[in-house]
């Protein structure tokens, strides 16, 4: 098998409250226009797993997050993509949450169960939702 170039994407499970942050990708976005996804992104060279994470949540919400594990791997299904998922935490006093509407239209907080329940999830939010990646969410 010949070995291919892949993507490697970071992601973060913001929970607070018993909910997660969903955000919409903005209709003029290339990829998945309208789907809701994590805040995260593509790994920059030279930067950490948790550097890329931290800099995309700030970028995409203006949170000042914290990374505190690893909840699992995802292997795209769409190509050569891999995306690693990590809990993540927000102060409770933390600043309003800030899009870019060139990157996303809309944000919520959701339960784990209203998540697993909606329509136009992006494909690996949907795997890792039913695989259970996000079950931890239920306890914050």
């Amino acid at each position: 098998m010949a070995e291919d170039r892949f993507w490697i994407g970071v992601h973060g499970v913001i929970a607070s409250r018993g909910k997660v942050l969903v955000l919409r990708r903005a209709a003029s976005m290339a990829y998945r226009p309208d789907h809701w996804d994590l805040p995260g992104g593509h790994l920059a060279i030279g930067e950490t797993f948790e550097e890329c994470l931290l800099r995309e949540i700030r970028e995409e919400t203006g949170l000042a997050a914290r990374v505190e594990r690893m909840l699992g791997v995802n292997q795209g299904t769409e190509g050569p993509y891999v995306q690693l998922i990590y809990a993540c935490a927000i102060p409770l006093e933390s600043p309003p949450l800030v899009l870019r509407p060139f990157e996303h239209s809309e944000a919520r907080w959701l339960t784990v169960a209203e998540i697993k329940a909606m329509r136009g999830l992006i494909p690996y939010l949907e795997r890792i939702a039913t695989r259970g990646l996000l079950d931890f969410a239920d306890a914050s």
